[in-house]
């Protein structure tokens, strides 16, 4: 009997060490990409030893009077946003009155003829959350006329789905917002795994993709008037950065945004990013 206990007791004990030195599986990274793979033009592994990201590459997203950067207002630096444990971690948090966003961008944009792929995960969902992984034309006139490609946003309303989106004046119009997304999106995705989220801007259309399957297209209808072509599909006129956030929602100007109501019970939420990736699209066609 006490042989058969002393053998149970190394039992258990092999299989807790076994356990306890077992990596969560949600954060699980998968192998970087092949840094001398051709045509790349833009990788950030966040594997360097400081907390903060590149400066030469990245800068803080700001405040402004919208739904996405209303709460940078009250953030003073880089205390929601950290590298670590080779991730860039966006943190949306509460801290006494205020509501904190996380965020940052590229201090360049990229030309076309490119795909932007971007390795990332939320740590849990934040209702009021607004968490997104997007592009932004430099030196364009006032939004929307200059596109917007949203390669991942989350809301609360639709927990399981996430949203790629185009927005143009040609879709939107002077005053609306909604823009053109997914028909027909995985309606129980689990945004709370690690996917890779990608969107390639050609000529002939915005192409995204979700874990390297094409999820859908925006096409260039080529229209014969010069201005109408150039409000419906204005993505080759102009080089778009990379942004990456985690915002609250909430209200704003007296009413509620998209995101919806914040719930304080379920803060700090994460997005956490493993690696973002710029190649030009012949490079990337060449590879598959």
């Amino acid at each position: 009997m006490k042989h058969c206990l002393k053998y149970l007791l190394l039992i258990c004990g092999f299989l807790w060490f076994s356990l306890s030195c077992t990596p969560p599986a949600a954060d699980h990274r998968a192998e970087d990409p092949d840094l001398d793979a051709p045509g790349i033009l833009f990788i950030d592994l966040f594997n360097g030893v400081d907390v903060i990201p590149d400066t030469t590459n990245w800068k803080r997203c700001t405040y402004a009077n919208n739904a996405w950067s209303q709460h940078f207002e009250h953030v003073e630096g880089y205390e929601n946003v950290r590298v670590e444990d080779g991730f860039l971690k966006l943190s949306a948090t509460r801290e006494g009155e205020h509501y904190k966003n996380g965020g940052i961008r590229t201090r360049k944009g990229f030309p076309g003829n490119t795909r932007v792929e971007v390795r990332a995960r939320l740590t849990k969902q934040v209702r009021g959350g607004f968490p997104a992984i997007w592009q932004m034309p430099v030196g364009a006139p006032a939004w929307p006329r200059g596109g917007e490609i949203d390669l991942m946003e989350w809301v609360q309303g639709t927990p399981d789905q996430i949203y790629q989106t185009v927005h143009t004046f040609y879709i939107n119009g002077p005053e609306g917002s909604a823009g053109v997304t997914n028909p027909n999106p995985d309606r129980a995705f689990d945004v709370t795994q690690f996917h890779l989220y990608a969107a390639e801007r050609t000529d002939e259309a915005v192409i995204f993709y979700v874990d390297g399957e094409e999820s859908w297209r925006y096409e260039n209808i080529r229209a014969e008037e010069t201005e109408v072509a150039h409000n419906q599909f204005p993505f080759m006129h102009y080089p778009f950065d990379i942004i990456l956030n985690f915002s609250l929602g909430g209200t704003l100007n007296g009413n509620t945004t998209w995101a919806g109501v914040i719930h304080n019970e379920e803060l700090p939420g994460e997005l956490w990013i493993d690696w973002v990736m710029v190649s030009a699209v012949e490079s990337v066609m060449t590879n598959n």
